[in-house]
């Protein structure tokens, strides 16, 4: 888990008008990962506007039986649920031009029928849409009398292009065309038919108008954190994990190890930029904290004992607390990094590329170092080790650009503002 959530304090005129329905991929609590933890925070704003349902698809059962200030909550385990017919159904979606493989696996019609009873049973003025791959589920929640938000996190279409780009072979570059031209379908449709569209970034509101043109209202929510859960390392109070406590020169990337675009990353920090900042500094040391290592990753960690794979942590405070400068060699993906913004609050300084900063409104210079070849983000790193004062400088500056722009009450204000156009007669903020 990477953080523990308290209800954001109550600053935001609660009105008894909003009923709100999430519907989610994953279970969103307790948050293990980039899409949890925007959709916990996103869940959290609104239980701030009145009652929040949740109905939740996995190939899974979770363990607990609530959501902490959630009103209704339904799981639906749709790898149990679907029959033989739609098992073998879904091996054919390319037949179907709005149909994708990762829009299949969170979708049973068992589970569209419990939505339905849900729907009837909560009567939510909103539904929130959390991702595209839950798009299946639009025809059910449109018979019924709602408004529809679609959060997208990622302006999926892109983020494929971008990790398809250079298949090795015919075979493969086609099925992933195939599967590109599907989700266009499917990000197009959703992005038309909704009410309006959540997106990370201005960057991506501007994506969403160059692949979909006439598209519903764009607002921009981004991703935030709770600043306050990462006082103790800002004030170096929180503990590094044990045996990293000589912190000068460790180095931290966070994330789900087996998304593509982290996969990527951490193996440039593996086997391009940590051997060479290790002849610079023989007691540095490499941190990839997340969950669903890859083999490889685990191989390194054996390999060379400066290197350190954590898996699942239960809390990501005590790595920050023992890192010297996070690292984010990213290539590819969208939305924008929480990985950067945890940083940002814990007073840990950031060296990345373009592309990792994608979307976060941080300058070169002043709240972290923009990187782009392998040899510009071992120079960024080596000039922090080297130079106290920029790295105060940035970690200061850093700090107070995510309390301003990304601390969940930022966050709630944006939100608050972005449903007052949806539902007119919901109190202005306080």
């Amino acid at each position: 888990m990477r953080e523990t959530f308290p209800l954001l304090q109550n600053h935001i005129r609660v009105t008894s008008l909003i009923r709100t329905l999430f519907i989610t991929k994953e279970v969103p609590y307790p948050p293990i990962g980039g899409v949890s933890l925007r959709t916990w925070q996103n869940i959290n704003i609104m239980m701030k506007l009145g009652s929040v349902g949740v109905f939740s698809v996995s190939n899974w059962s979770p363990q607990n039986t609530s959501l902490p200030g959630v009103t209704l909550w339904k799981h639906s385990n749709v790898a149990s649920q679907r029959s033989k017919w739609e098992k073998l159904e879904n091996r054919l979606w390319w037949l179907q031009s709005r149909r994708h493989p990762d829009a299949d696996w969170a979708y049973a019609k068992t589970a569209a029928e419990e939505l339905d009873t849900i729907l009837t049973k909560f009567q939510p003025n909103l539904v929130i849409f959390e991702e595209v791959w839950l798009y299946p589920y639009l025809n059910v929640v449109k018979r019924h009398q709602c408004q529809i938000i679609f959060d997208n996190h990622n302006v999926e279409a892109s983020v494929w292009q971008q990790r398809h780009s250079s298949l090795p072979d015919f075979k493969s570059q086609f099925k992933a065309k195939i599967q590109l031209d599907h989700l266009l379908s499917i990000e197009s449709d959703f992005v038309k038919q909704a009410s309006q569209v959540w997106v990370c970034s201005e960057d991506d509101s501007r994506l969403i108008n160059q692949y979909y043109k006439q598209v519903a209202p764009t607002q921009v929510i981004p991703n935030g954190i709770n600043v306050a859960h990462y006082n103790s390392v800002y004030s170096r109070e929180c503990p590094p994990v044990t045996k990293l406590e000589n912190t000068r020169h460790n180095i931290l990337f966070l994330g789900q190890l087996s998304y593509s675009p982290n996969t990527v990353a951490a193996e440039l920090l593996i086997y391009q930029i940590y051997p060479q900042l290790r002849k610079l500094y023989p007691d540095s040391r490499l941190l990839l904290v997340g969950r669903n290592p890859t083999l490889s990753m685990q191989v390194a960690a054996q390999r060379e004992p400066g290197i350190i794979v954590t898996g699942s942590i239960p809390d990501v405070r005590p790595y920050l607390a023992a890192a010297s400068v996070m690292v984010v060699p990213l290539l590819q993906g969208g939305g924008t990094r929480l990985k950067i913004l945890e940083a940002f609050a814990g007073g840990c300084p950031v060296v990345s590329t373009t592309k990792g900063a994608e979307g976060i409104k941080a300058r070169n210079g002043e709240h972290l170092l923009i990187r782009n070849t392998i040899e510009e983000l071992i120079e960024g790193v080596n000039q922090l080790w080297l130079d106290f004062s920029l790295r105060d400088k940035l970690a200061r500056s850093a700090y107070e650009l995510v309390q301003a722009e990304y601390s969940w009450q930022a966050v709630s204000r944006k939100i608050n503002l972005a449903i007052h156009q949806l539902v007119p007669e919901l109190a202005p903020l306080s």
